[in-house]
């Protein structure tokens, strides 16, 4: 079984990895931060800088584009291996992923790094989302992990049934709304924001999406000009909805449903890409499937491993911005041909 391609999907992962990269840089480049305020309107520039909001696209993205994969297999077989789908999830993260903790570990040899034990066994383990802030450059493996946590799970509630599926996904979505306004009055800071009991409906909303793929698409075809247009507006006005919220007394809403990395963004972003990927090839579209767009795309996985070392300014001349871009690049590229290429074509060997 052939991978299913999807138009526009890199772009869209393209422009994910850019609002990771300007939050990251925007944190600690004081060069940055001003030319970001120089250059874009408020609304514009804080979606520009918003990370949060550039992973849970990824995570949208990550979710609908397996389980379409995995609709794929069982429609040919009747089924879908298991063994299979965990060495493809193996050959996609692992190799590049522990490329770079190796690089990391060579570097703490030489002094470069310092990364503390507890530090280096979240990081092994893909288990970094229990304990945060450990570090700096091995922070960003919060993400991996619930990814990686949830697709353990997911083909094995795939394999049991359409209904309990769609169920299961479903009640995810629920789920986390109402677990976030339980937290907001009684916090566990084990299930803090970056965790996956608050984030995995960003996963689980792609899943959906993918599973409801043709009744959705029934149902927006027609409106395409106008869903898109209204969920751009919704994500750059999202940040202002709590203060008008609470004139209105009612910013108790946005405690269960977060603003853009909550479960009204993660929606607003799947509709996004069922435009993207289905919908009028106007402009948008063209502009998502431009060759350097769509490359960018592809080194997304390299660029996040990778721009953590560089984007927070040290001593070192390499995380002093611009240059630090550069070498992002050059070193996702290198990544990309030289660790993820390889490991992509063997994991073709295990597909159907």
């Amino acid at each position: 079984m052939k991978t299913a391609k999807y138009p526009s999907i890199n772009g869209l992962r393209a422009i994910s990895i850019v609002f990771v990269l300007m939050n990251h840089l925007w944190l600690d480049n004081i060069q940055f931060k001003e030319l970001v305020e120089i250059i874009w309107i408020k609304p514009l520039a804080q979606i520009l800088i918003d990370g949060q909001l550039g992973v849970n696209v990824f995570f949208v993205i990550s979710g609908f584009l397996i389980t379409s994969l995995m609709l794929k297999e069982e429609k040919i077989a009747n089924t879908i291996s298991l063994k299979k789908f965990y060495l493809r999830r193996i050959l996609r993260i692992f190799p590049a992923y522990y490329s770079l903790l190796l690089i990391y570990f060579f570097l703490q040899i030489l002094g470069y790094l310092e990364i503390s034990k507890e530090s280096w066994l979240t990081a092994l383990t893909l288990t970094k989302y229990f304990n945060l802030n450990l570090d700096w450059i091995t922070n960003h493996a919060w993400s991996l992990s619930i990814e990686e946590h949830f697709y353990i799970l997911w083909p094995l509630v795939f394999i049991n049934g359409k209904i309990l599926r769609k169920r299961i996904a479903f009640f995810l979505i629920l789920f986390v709304p109402v677990l976030r306004g339980y937290l907001y009055f009684y916090p566990i800071e084990w299930m803090g924001e970056l965790t996956i009991f608050q984030r995995i409906d960003g996963i689980a909303i792609g899943c959906l999406f993918a599973l409801n793929k043709d009744e959705i698409l029934k149902k927006i075809n027609g409106y395409w000009n106008t869903i898109f247009y209204l969920s751009l507006i919704t994500l750059l006005l999202l940040p202002y909805f709590p203060a008008i919220a609470n004139k209105l007394h009612l910013a108790f809403l946005f405690i269960p449903l977060g603003l853009t990395h909550g479960t009204i963004a993660n929606i607003v972003v799947a509709l996004i890409m069922m435009y993207s990927v289905f919908g009028p090839k106007g402009i948008w579209y063209k502009m998502l499937n431009l060759k350097w767009i769509n490359y960018i795309g592809i080194l997304s996985y390299s660029i996040y491993l990778w721009q953590q070392i560089f984007v927070l300014r040290t001593k070192y001349w390499a995380t002093h911005f611009p240059q630090n871009i550069f070498i992002i690049f050059l070193v996702a590229m290198l990544s990309y041909h030289f660790i993820e290429k390889p490991f992509l074509k063997l994991k073709t060997k295990f597909a159907v």
